[in-house]
């Protein structure tokens, strides 16, 4: 269980006002839109839900072989992720600061800041990164400019000059000319090289959603989230409390 909550950790999701249940949705537009247009489109798409939870099914990279979990992921806007383990056996919480988690099982804990989830993916992030690529969220805005490649059904734009605290990385996305979805956002780095791949979305709210999360780090997958139902909230409830007598243990 150890290694599940690690690597959940590392690469990262009352009453409802809706419900979804997150299958496959037809979310393509017939007319396909010019680069200008997908660009600016999806540079404009913020998150709007205050509260959403989600219920998926979780594989993850375990020794080489990929191993499957199932998990309850809460987001409050701006502030936390929570992640629950089946049947409550660990919990995790990622808020701006920090991230923490507690093992029931084996009664003990992990803590620490931010840095933890930037030396394992390779660059510096923050809470709203980690936010913005679980929901599929552009992290900054590109320049119509920046196109360098088209498909079919997708517009390329690079950026190799982006500046994240002080470091320039280089920055690719590949969006969708028929909904303005971003389809994959891939980051370099010195040697380092992180992607993350949506291969299916959802509706929730007039919002749309992945529903398919894919995590590549240095050309190998490390985590795909598969959402099997999403909700947003009116409310949300994020019980995190690690025992006193819990041993702290390092990652």
């Amino acid at each position: 269980m150890k290694k599940i909550i690690l690597l959940l950790s590392v690469l990262f999701l009352s009453s409802c006002s809706l419900f979804y249940n997150a299958s496959t949705h037809n979310l393509e537009s017939k007319k396909k839109s010019s680069p200008k247009k997908s660009i600016r489109s999806a540079n404009n798409n913020i998150n709007s839900i205050e509260y959403i939870q989600a219920k998926a099914k979780v594989s993850f990279r375990d020794n080489n072989k990929m191993k499957s979990n199932t998990i309850t992921l809460r987001i409050a806007a701006d502030e936390k992720i929570w992640i629950n383990a089946s049947l409550g056996a660990a919990r995790i919480l990622i808020d701006n600061d920090s991230i923490k988690y507690y093992n029931k099982i084996e009664k003990n804990y992990f803590a620490s800041d931010i840095n933890y989830i930037n030396n394992k993916i390779g660059f510096e992030s923050n809470f709203e990164i980690l936010q913005n690529l679980i929901l599929g969220i552009l992290i900054h805005k590109f320049e119509p400019s920046s196109l360098y490649k088209r498909t079919e059904n997708s517009y390329m734009f690079k950026d190799d000059k982006f500046i994240l605290k002080s470091n320039v990385i280089q920055s690719i996305v590949s969006i969708s000319p028929f909904n303005f979805r971003v389809l994959k956002h891939s980051f370099a780095y010195q040697n380092n090289f992180f992607e993350v791949s949506y291969d299916d979305y959802t509706t929730v709210d007039d919002q749309i959603l992945p529903t398919k999360i894919r995590f590549t780090n240095n050309g190998l997958e490390s985590l795909y989230i598969e959402i099997k139902s999403i909700s947003a909230l009116e409310k949300i409830n994020i019980p995190f409390r690690i025992p006193k007598n819990y041993k702290r243990i390092k990652l």
